[in-house]
């Protein structure tokens, strides 16, 4: 030991600049350990809830959700925010209304629902993708992503604990210098031990998280002895190396003791059932043999690189004086051990009744303002479908259940249309339907004999206030039927037709050229001797002055008599008030029976539904009756 502790101190250059080399090489490699964020995977092979979930990542797709909440959102933001969560590469579905189970208090919340495993890489490009886009709005996120994407321990934990550390090093060593000594050899045995993880196939999240705290925790003891040791053999021997050498030949029995115990204290947890024990176990072991290690060939050349500045910042350390604990313990001695007992076996019976909390639901904001859903999934063979959909819908009678799917009770349950519509959209986007085409499935399904009728009033304002706002509705008029509804809107009230308007109005809204009829307006201005009319007034004026008029009914040709005719229709208050059919409306406009039926429809399908329909009948009715029309 002798030979092995004078070359540590004789090369302690060549010793330092090897273990540097050696934490660069750790450190890059840290970044290639790969964390598991699935604790489940810990789980014995025995448990049924590995065993199950064996089954569905084998049998089903992976999938993962993140919950999304935002603070303070104003109303014509949601759906936009939703559009955009939607159309990020990776994301499968966005659930999201405008009902209280999304909308609380300032809160509004998003659930975000992934076809892949929250660890994977799809997921965490997700989660930084967004809390990169919406760093400007306050959010909150929870949900297997986010748990996969957040640290067990956030780094300003971490920092802390370090601080506190140092604070405490501070006040009680003798300089200033030797607490950055023992953290600097400390770091690089924690840098070496993480980057050295990279030959096990994979390191819990957990365990990434507090290891280096716990190592740090574990082994600053170590050095604390060493630097003792030093001190005690300067006084004896003013060579400082040789001071040393002797520290190290002294303190090896006492520290390579304490750090051997503390190895196999750890090793202890490779033999929990509960298979993360394997993990903590072994990282822990090795991050304590790198800190011993990093005891006797690192810190021994720092504590003498820097003995003159050790020297320097000397200063007072508090002597805590325990003569008087001392005394107490040993005069206590043959009490300590009954009173031991007794505790130990009231611990024992009351460690029954310990509440176990298995999710820290305090850290969780989004489940102090939104119910908090927890889904549990049963895997079951095929062929005991029948005995399964007895057993979920006994479930459903549950109060404590709010929602049971399975194969059996789901696809022929009846659904109003906006829950089909949401269970609909949680499938993905490969089974999304647009509102309004299943609102037509809806009503061709319930409906398809019944002879509804409309206004021409209604059915022009539900054109331009809902058919122009959807751009697939809108897509099925043409321009030349845009132009006629824009000039229609003059003649659905009694107030509009008897508007006062100027002369070139009315011509451009009856589609009469002003240059043809010249003539006939200075033959109404010498009658009624008015520089403004009515879409009425100017219609009345050409069917009973100027077409019983032979000199001015010449000047009207047969387009400017048509449109006369069609748009005197629409003077009469009567027939614009008066319920029409779909049929009797693309009369009426001149359209096409076929857009006028789908327009109807649409209008009809804009209230709220209250049929109800299975997806097994949505899906039959679809392909045996709306594709085939």
């Amino acid at each position: 030991m002798r030979k092995i502790t004078d070359f540590i101190i004789n090369k302690r250059y060549f010793v330092l600049s090897l273990f540097i080399v050696l934490t660069i090489i750790s450190g890059v490699l840290s970044s290639k350990v790969k964390i598991n964020h699935d604790i489940s995977k810990y789980l014995p092979d025995t448990s049924e809830t590995r065993i199950g979930m064996d089954i569905m990542e084998k049998e089903f797709s992976e999938t993962s959700t993140l919950n999304l909440m935002f603070e303070n959102l104003y109303d014509d933001e949601k759906d936009k925010i939703k559009d955009d969560l939607s159309h990020i590469d990776g994301v499968q579905s966005v659930s999201y209304d405008h009902t209280d189970k999304y909308n609380k208090q300032n809160y509004t919340l998003y659930v975000i629902n992934v076809n892949s495993k929250s660890d994977s890489k799809t997921s965490a490009n997700i989660y930084n993708e967004i809390t990169k886009k919406y760093k400007d709005y306050t959010i909150y996120t929870s949900g297997s992503i986010s748990e996969s994407n957040k640290s067990v321990l956030p780094f300003w934990i971490i920092a802390l604990a370090v601080l506190c550390a140092l604070v405490i090093l501070l006040i009680m060593c003798d300089s200033f210098v030797e607490p950055f000594l023992f953290l600097i050899s400390i770091l690089m045995a924690v840098v070496l031990n993480k980057g050295t993880n990279i030959i096990f196939k994979n390191v819990s999240s957990i365990t990434n998280s507090i290891a280096a705290i716990l190592q740090m925790a574990l082994s600053m003891d170590y050095s604390i002895m060493l630097m003792n040791r030093y001190d005690q053999e300067k006084q004896i021997q003013k060579d400082k190396i040789k001071a040393m050498k002797n520290a190290l030949y002294k303190s090896f029995t006492a520290i390579s003791s304490s750090s051997v115990t503390t190895i196999v204290g750890l090793l202890a947890l490779v033999f929990m059932s509960f298979k993360i024990g394997k993990d903590l176990g072994f990282v822990l072991a090795k991050g304590v043999l790198f800190s011993l290690i990093c005891i006797f060939f690192v810190l021994p050349v720092l504590i003498l690189m820097f003995d003159k500045w050790i020297v320097k910042t000397k200063k007072k350390a508090p002597n805590i004086k325990l003569n008087k604990l001392g005394k107490l313990s040993y005069k206590s001695r043959f009490l300590s051990l009954p009173l031991f007992l007794l505790v130990f076996l009231i611990s024992y019976f009351l460690k029954g009744s310990l509440g176990i909390d298995y999710t820290d639901s305090k850290a969780d904001e989004i489940s102090k303002i939104f119910e908090e859903n927890n889904v549990v999934a049963i895997i079951y063979k095929n062929e005991e479908e029948e005995k399964i959909s007895k057993y979920l819908n006994n479930l459903k009678t549950n109060d404590k259940i709010n929602e049971v799917l399975g194969y059996g009770n789901t696809l022929n349950e009846k659904l109003i249309f906006d829950k089909l519509n949401s269970k609909l959209n949680d499938l993905g986007k490969s089974v999304q339907i647009e509102d309004y085409l299943l609102k037509i499935v809806y009503y061709d399904y319930y409906n398809k004999n019944i002879n509804n009728q409309i206004s021409f009033e209604d059915f022009i304002n539900f054109i331009t206030r809902e058919v122009y706002h959807n751009p697939k509705a809108s897509s099925q008029i043409t321009e030349q039927t845009k132009k006629d509804i824009e000039r229609l809107k003059n003649f659905i009230t009694s107030s509009a037709m008897n508007k006062q308007r100027s002369l070139s109005d009315v011509a451009s809204i009856l589609s009469i050229d002003k240059n043809k009829i010249d003539d006939l307006l200075v033959y109404y201005l010498s009658l009624k001797n008015n520089l403004k009319l009515s879409i009425t007034d100017f219609i009345n004026f050409m069917q009973n002055d100027c077409l019983t008029n032979e000199k001015y009914a010449s000047k009207i040709d047969d387009e400017t008599l048509n449109n006369i005719n069609v748009l005197s229709k629409f003077s009469d208050e009567k027939l614009i008030n008066t319920k029409m059919s779909s049929t009797q409306i693309s009369h009426l406009f001149g359209i096409d029976n076929k857009i006028a039926d789908e327009l109807y429809q649409y209008y009809i399908l804009i209230n709220n539904i209250g049929a109800k329909l299975s997806l097994s009948e949505v899906s039959q009715f679809i392909l045996n009756d709306v594709i085939s029309n």
